[in-house]
């Protein structure tokens, strides 16, 4: 069974790209899966941060060469044991373009890169699709593809509204317009602090549990980490006991989106959901988090 995740938000800046590769990082090298991630922002973000993380790999063509060509497995680059990337670059603003020339059905439109990923996604265990801060047909693309949504939130009202428009209006949106053909299921919202301990902040993490839910609501929480301002800049490392939190705070939010799909699977839905934290829990490792090693995770370059 493969499973594609998408880490969304409608506001910009809140960590979607670094939390995608995390959990991509994570989910191979400490849960043995197989994973693949596709950047579609023409930004190149997680493109960026995976070359940098893993020794700058050629990239024989772009996702929207493959597009073009209709063959997603030409763009495919190895970055790691069980790490893949299909990478992204400026050329992706030619898509909307390229799909008004190639077919009159919104429907073919919409789900022309479901179309190609199918062909591709039974070598993965999971497939990670980074998506821009927008709701365009590119994107559109890209949440047709989605078994599971994890919304991003910083504790901000501008995120939190995000948050709101982006299950009730867009994701209802499409399935309105597509109704059986959409498949996606909200894993959660992810709560991340900017600061902690900010009353304001705090605020805002209880009206997002009111609003939506405790069991829609990730019982992990990121904290706002110089460490992973660090990775974007630099690629990510596992050096130092700094690193080994971060990374144990990742494995917490990968192993509590296994168990959220492993409840939607059995039951249709996240209810009385709780996650009890293994690898980290506030800002102390457990025993499984000091132990933690990584598997097939070697920085090149």
């Amino acid at each position: 069974m493969t499973y594609t995740i998408i880490n969304a938000q409608q506001k910009g800046g809140v960590g979607k790209t670094t939390d995608t590769v995390m959990e991509a990082i994570v989910a191979a090298t400490i849960f043995n899966k197989k994973v693949l991630v596709i950047d579609t922002d023409l930004q190149g973000n997680a493109t960026q941060f995976l070359s940098k993380t893993f020794g700058n790999p050629e990239i024989p063509n772009t996702l929207m060469a493959c597009l073009e060509k209709e063959n997603l497995s030409l763009g495919i680059v190895n970055l790691a044991p069980r790490i893949d990337m299909i990478g992204c670059d400026y050329d992706m603003r030619n898509y909307t373009e390229f799909l008004d020339k190639k077919f009159k059905s919104l429907t073919d439109k919409t789900f022309y890169l479901k179309k190609l990923l199918d062909k591709i996604k039974d070598a993965y265990d999971f497939i990670f699709i980074d998506v821009p801060p927008s709701t365009d047909i590119k994107v559109d693309n890209a949440m047709v593809c989605a078994d599971y949504v994890i919304v991003i939130q910083e504790t901000q009202q501008f995120s939190f509204d995000g948050s709101k428009r982006l299950i009730l209006t867009y994701l209802q949106t499409l399935v309105n317009d597509f109704g059986n053909l959409i498949n996606v299921q909200v894993a959660g919202v992810l709560p991340v602090l900017l600061q902690a301990r900010r009353p304001l902040q705090q605020k805002i993490v209880d009206e997002t549990i009111e609003y939506f839910g405790r069991d829609n609501v990730f019982n992990n929480i990121i904290n706002n980490h110089a460490r992973l301002e660090w990775y974007t800049a630099q690629g990510v490392q596992f050096e130092d006991y700094h690193d080994k939190r971060i990374f144990s705070l990742y494995a917490d939010i990968f192993n509590e989106l296994l168990k959220r799909i492993e409840s939607f699977e059995k039951t249709g839905d996240v209810k009385d959901f709780h996650y009890e934290h293994e690898f980290i829990n506030g800002n102390r490792l457990t025993e499984k988090g000091k132990k933690l090693k990584l598997d097939g995770f070697t920085q090149k370059g």
